[in-house]
């Protein structure tokens, strides 16, 4: 049964690195290709690490979905982030250090959330996740409501947590009364999908109020035979801790909890929930490459999922334009009725 508030349509958007090129580019589609204005067809926006950046860009109406996607996550602006020195790119992870700084990418942040802080946002919900690695517990940043919107963080302080992937940037310390130590939220789920499900209940939604476009950043191809999948599963059994991070160790936890909150969700909500995401080559899935030609190749695979959803994705905007209709004309015959 649909509660009083009627329906919230989501936007729900994964991590992802420089991955993030491609929710970046299926959004810029959806307004330029489709004519659908983001901002104002969204009620909430969840994201977390890459995608908490969109969605908070997206939520604070920061700019358009054209600068969103082709500066924002340009191959220039990347590079600026994801900043090596010299004795970075020379070392690697033998200096036993982050691999980047961190510095570049809380300015781009600074600049993108213009000294805002998370209650500054009053006519959209937006929930962004990061992780205190310290108590091992998710943290749930949104406004106007919960702990953290007590006191009231800035938007960049949030991202940056959101973003501060182990081993790629340093930790982030929060600067609430009493100072946690956050990470980025992937390290809990890759996916926002379900906790954004779990605060629209909180706020007084049900169920069939809900709606989801959930869009993911890519998950590799079946490419292997069963001799290669042989080879690394028995080279496996040998790798230690650089071992695993070397071969994607982070990647494979967002990628499993993603497949978890996809499948949560279509059992959940039904034809109410639609995910965007597909299979990349495997030089595709690094989470931090900037390369011009793997940007471009981001894209492409970007505009040929929008082309494969285009047709699904207006038919659940049109589904919740109709409710919404619905309820509100529901709404005013109550009214006259009293």
């Amino acid at each position: 049964m649909m509660s009083d508030l009627g329906p919230i349509l989501i936007l729900s958007i994964d991590g992802g690195g420089t991955r993030g090129v491609i929710p970046a580019q299926l959004l810029y589609h959806l307004e330029k290709e489709a004519g659908i204005n983001v901002y104002d067809s969204f009620d909430f926006f969840a994201g977390v690490s890459t995608g908490a950046t969109i969605a908070t860009y997206c939520a604070q109406n920061a700019g358009s979905m054209e600068q969103l996607a082709n500066f924002s996550y340009s191959s220039e602006n990347l590079s600026h982030m994801f900043n090596q020195s010299i004795w970075d790119r020379l070392l690697g992870r033998m200096q036993n250090q982050p691999k980047y700084d961190g510095i570049n990418k809380r300015q781009y942040i600074d600049d993108v959330c213009q000294g805002l802080h998370i209650n500054d946002i009053k006519d959209k919900h937006l929930l962004i996740l990061a992780y205190d690695f310290i108590d091992r517990e998710l943290v749930t940043f949104k406004n106007n409501r919960g702990h953290d919107a007590s006191y009231n963080p800035s938007l960049a302080e949030i991202c940056d947590a959101s973003t501060a992937a182990p081993t790629l940037y340093p930790t982030v310390d929060s600067s609430a009364p009493m100072r946690r130590w956050l990470i980025d939220g992937s390290i809990a789920t890759n996916d926002p999908s379900v906790c954004a499900i779990t605060e629209a209940l909180a706020i007084g939604h049900t169920f069939e109020d809900l709606w989801i476009i959930s869009l993911g950043t890519g998950k590799p191809v079946h490419d292997l035979g069963q001799q290669d999948r042989d080879r690394i599963g028995k080279a496996s059994r040998k790798w230690g801790v650089v071992g695993w991070l070397n071969n994607g160790l982070l990647d494979y936890m967002m990628s499993a909890s993603s497949s978890v909150s996809f499948h949560q969700c279509e059992q959940l909500l039904g034809e109410r929930y639609l995910r965007v995401d597909g299979f990349l080559p495997r030089k595709l899935m690094q989470l931090d490459n900037t390369n011009p030609k793997r940007v471009e190749d981001l894209r492409s695979y970007a505009f040929l999922w929008f082309e494969e959803n285009i047709k699904s994705l207006r038919q659940l905007l049109t589904n919740v334009a109709a409710v919404r209709a619905e309820t509100s004309n529901s709404s005013r015959v109550n009214s006259l009725d009293r």
